[in-house]
């Protein structure tokens, strides 16, 4: 059985003879340069796409290029950042140096003479458990810090060093329960002994109900308990209370140094026993209050 030819196919056919008869003829004719058509056409060819493999091959390097330059500007970009961020760790630096400097012409403007052997160190962290008061310094054994030396800040005395690591050192702070001060009051020569309440502040104790005792009266060491040089300044009476019952007064103290704001202090060393009065051979006078 005959298959029947689809209506298309003739022209399909016609259409490719026509062009075999269309490259035969190009191949066979010469131009006036002695070329065929043929070879012009191959030629034309040719050049669109040798002209297209330039284009591409132009665009792939403007790409190569593109991404270099943008690795480039990322790469300078992440060491500007790296700059940038250094130079701000030094400028806080810096800034911090400049306050410490500041802190420190303050200090010495406070207390003009140190005891020798006297050394700088900063509180970091101030520690209350319970009624125990204590801060950590960030300087120990390394820096000449040893135990029992007497911490002292811009506005008066803090505490003592109760135990040095070689590089910290705790204090055991007035406001501690189980500290214990020889004080004076020098308004009337007055001596007594001053107690941490467990809290912030300390108690005068033992100063009998008829001594002449006023509010915002000046408390300072006596240098009689062999651990405080003479004449730091301790705090100031806050209240006067006669109980009825005691033959002694009830005599609350501020005191004048606060450690959450005396970021910056003074160690003195240890008090010897051959030393008279105060560590620096003189006594160190209390600050007036403004």
């Amino acid at each position: 059985m005959a298959v029947p030819l689809s209506p298309a196919r003739p022209a399909l056919v016609l259409a490719a003879l026509l062009g075999s008869c269309v490259i035969l003829l190009s191949v066979q004719v010469r131009r006036s340069g002695g070329g065929t058509l043929a070879e012009e056409w191959l030629l034309d060819a040719s050049s669109i796409l040798v002209r297209g493999t330039t284009g591409i091959r132009s665009a792939a390097t403007f790409v190569k290029d593109r991404f270099a330059s943008l690795a480039a500007l990322r790469t300078e970009n992440d060491v500007l950042r790296a700059r940038v961020t250094s130079l701000e760790i030094r400028l806080h630096a810096l800034r911090e140096a400049g306050l410490d400097r500041d802190r420190l012409v303050r200090l010495l403007g406070a207390i003009p003479s140190p005891p020798e052997g006297t050394r700088p160190a900063r509180i970091v962290v101030v520690e209350t458990a319970g009624p125990f008061q204590t801060a950590l310094l960030d300087r120990g054994r390394a820096d000449g810090i040893v135990p029992g030396g007497a911490v002292v800040g811009e506005a008066g005395l803090l505490g003592r060093v109760v135990a040095a690591g070689e590089r910290g050192a705790r204090v055991q702070l007035l406001s501690d329960r189980t500290a214990a001060t020889g004080t004076l009051l020098p308004r009337t020569g007055r001596a007594a002994v001053a107690r941490g309440d467990g809290a912030s502040g300390v108690s005068l104790q033992y100063v009998p109900a008829i001594a002449d005792v006023a509010v915002d009266d000046e408390v300072v060491t006596a240098g009689t308990d062999g651990i405080y040089p003479r004449g730091l300044l301790v705090g100031r009476i806050s209240a006067v209370r006669r109980p009825s019952s005691s033959l002694f007064l009830e005599l609350p103290v501020t005191v004048a140094a606060d450690p959450m704001r005396e970021t910056l202090v003074f160690v003195f060393p240890p008090v010897r026993p051959d030393v008279p009065a105060s560590a620096s051979g003189s006594p160190i006078p209390a600050q007036p209050s403004p």
